[in-house]
């Protein structure tokens, strides 16, 4: 029996639209609650366990406020459908959300069922906790996003935690089952391609800086040559930050502008465009 909180949660008020992004997810994380996640299937034993960290964790708020608290709420994450629980505890399915279950309202106990939540982007975040076929086509999911997707940066730690956990001896991998063997290698091939693609941005990156930083010696030097002196420190940080506000056709065009008393004048106003 675990003793230990999956994730304990206070929202903060100030992050109402942030959690509004986050469909089902950000639904149930609308108020203080117990997350208790299960890669197997959870039985009544496994529920009352969270029933008592939840009673605790209620008993230990009021005590340290000194006076009546809302209740938290408690909700339970299972990869599959824990038929026994859902029947024995009263569990109904919430109106117009697939997968969700909730008991009565005193109780205040949700159960999410991973492997009945919508196939949608809504729901990729907790599909991502599920086991099995559920988890491999969540990987695959998240792959296919954009690479800019937010929940690229929110997944990648979780995955990243996954794959060290991958065991690597013989006798461990062979303990593995068919699927299990699919997620692992799946996770591995993601893992590759996003390190290539972090390596061929570092490259692009890395090209267009250089380019940048010809394109800001010549500009230097034209500076200098119609100055008839060498720019000091200063004066190269502004040309460097106007570049990159103004670009390289604004500065340009202030080359052309006579005479070179101007171009001083030009250097030294900070307000200057």
């Amino acid at each position: 029996m675990r003793s230990r909180f999956d994730i304990r949660y206070v929202p903060d008020p100030t992050r109402a639209a942030l959690r509004a992004e986050l469909g089902l997810l950000g639904e149930l994380a609308s108020e203080p609650c117990q997350f208790e996640a299960f890669h197997d299937t959870p039985g009544p034993a496994e529920l009352r366990g969270c029933v008592r960290k939840q009673l605790h964790w209620h008993h230990d708020l009021q005590r340290r406020a000194d006076g009546e608290l809302p209740f938290p709420r408690l909700c339970l994450l299972s990869s599959d459908r824990p038929a026994t629980v859902l029947d024995a505890f009263g569990f109904a399915p919430v109106p117009g959300r697939p997968g969700l279950y909730r008991t009565a309202p005193g109780w205040r106990v949700d159960l999410v069922v991973l492997a009945e939540l919508p196939r949608t982007r809504d729901t990729l975040l907790l599909r991502l906790l599920g086991a099995r076929a559920v988890l491999r086509d969540a990987i695959r999911e998240l792959a296919a996003l954009p690479d800019d997707a937010w929940e690229r940066s929110i997944a990648l730690p979780w995955l990243a935690r996954l794959l060290f956990e991958i065991p690597h001896e013989a006798s461990a991998c062979a303990a593995l089952d068919t699927e299990e063997e699919e997620i692992v290698t799946e996770v591995q091939q993601w893992f590759e391609q996003l390190k290539q693609s972090l390596r061929d941005e570092a490259r692009k990156e890395a090209l267009q800086e250089g380019i940048k930083e010809g394109q800001l010696r010549t500009l230097a030097r034209q500076f200098e040559k119609k100055l008839g002196r060498s720019l000091a420190d200063a004066e190269r940080s502004v040309l460097a930050e106007r570049f990159d506000r103004l670009g390289p056709d604004r500065l340009d065009d202030v080359l052309l502008e006579p005479p070179a008393g101007a171009l001083a004048a030009w250097l030294a106003n900070p307000a200057a465009s």
